[in-house]
């Protein structure tokens, strides 16, 4: 879970870009940002309304229990064998307006924020929140291991168990177990999970298409135990690689190494990508066969601000927390060879978050 310390600062962050905008009022009933700022974590579908007064003073109206960052915090209830709860969207739209003061310039994450302030007359907040979360916190990052953790325990168990015969559900499966015995809890394993030339077009959820000898098998995985995803990628083969594919991996890591050398405070994303593409597309094997990003901001969600890709303004720096994936994509490789790791951005480079083999 994310730490007071860090939601403290969030907030002091974001008084800060309140004043930029001259606004006297932020206001969201987006859950995660909710989360984000105070440390409440409600369920997806129920009520959640946050207010940061210009002055500091904040108001929260939450079914969430326990403690939050919030000078005023309102329970509402989502079930009750009082009353029948038919419409708790409306009562804690109710709830959270008769707490707020009269104010003037309010700003509202339009993007996520849907009957509470449908109707209020506001500015939109949408991109004030986005260039706040862009910088991660030492708690957000902590969280982001956390995912990468669970990620390590689940490429364990896919290189124990990957063998023809067996199907993608059945390596899904034995992920899947492995994840929540890491945790200790029920963590939903997202990612692709599509082997063989089915891997060719990206991934996919996991079918009972059966694993062949001499497959490929790019697993990408992003498990969001607290809403905060790692993201990797790791290739692995079902049987012997071939020389084909060993070059095509070395030619992968190649263009990863190719991108963290690159990368530092005032880079832009664009650069990035247009070297890795360049770099990929000048071997005759690949077919320029690489047409997705060379990697994307992750945190609170799995794709945030930086984006590497051509049509991208976005520029690096400290305390962006990001991916590197370039992969190469072919019939005569056996599908698709991709590799994922994750970075902290800091003043002289890149951090590595995740550690583990990029062997096939």
């Amino acid at each position: 879970m994310v730490s007071r310390a860090g939601c403290e600062a969030r907030q002091r962050r974001l008084l800060e870009l309140m004043a930029e905008y001259r606004l006297d009022r932020f206001v969201t009933s987006n859950y995660r940002t909710a989360y984000y700022l105070t440390g409440s974590l409600a369920v997806a579908e129920s009520p959640v309304a946050f207010a940061l007064e210009a002055d500091g003073r904040s108001v929260l109206v939450t079914s969430a229990k326990g403690e939050a960052l919030a000078d005023r915090v309102i329970p509402v209830e989502t079930y009750s064998i009082r009353r029948v709860v038919d419409h708790a969207w409306h009562d804690a739209a109710a709830l959270f307006f008769d707490a707020l003061p009269g104010t003037d310039t309010v700003g509202v994450e339009r993007s996520a924020t849907g009957v509470m302030f449908g109707q209020v007359d506001a500015v939109d907040a949408t991109d004030l929140i986005l260039r706040l979360r862009k910088k991660k916190e030492a708690d957000e990052v902590a969280e982001i291991r956390e995912s990468l953790r669970l990620i390590v325990a689940a490429y364990d168990a896919a290189r124990a168990t990957i063998r023809p015969g067996l199907t993608e559900l059945d390596v899904f499966n034995a992920m899947q177990a492995a994840v929540v015995q890491a945790a200790g809890t029920f963590v939903h394993l997202n990612g692709d999970f599509a082997v063989g030339e089915r891997g060719l077009a990206g991934g996919g959820m996991p079918t009972r298409r059966v694993i062949e000898e001499g497959d490929l098998y790019p697993l990408d995985l992003f498990p969001a135990p607290h809403l905060y995803f790692g993201d990797t990628c790791r290739t692995f083969v079902a049987g012997t690689p071939t020389a084909l594919q060993v070059r095509a991996q070395e030619t992968v890591c190649a263009a990863i190494t190719l991108a963290e050398g690159m990368i530092r405070p005032g880079v832009r994303a664009r650069d990035v990508y247009g070297a890795v593409k360049e770099f990929l597309d000048s071997h005759e094997f690949t077919e320029k066969s690489f047409w997705h990003h060379a990697g994307h901001g992750i945190g609170h969600y799995g794709h945030e601000c930086p984006r590497i890709i051509p049509g991208s303004d976005d520029v690096f720096e400290v305390g962006d927390v990001i991916t590197l994936e370039p992969g190469i994509y072919t019939k005569s490789i056996g599908g698709g060879i991709r590799i994922e790791d994750n970075y902290l951005v800091t003043e002289s480079g890149l951090e590595n978050l995740f550690e583990y083999p990029k062997e096939l």
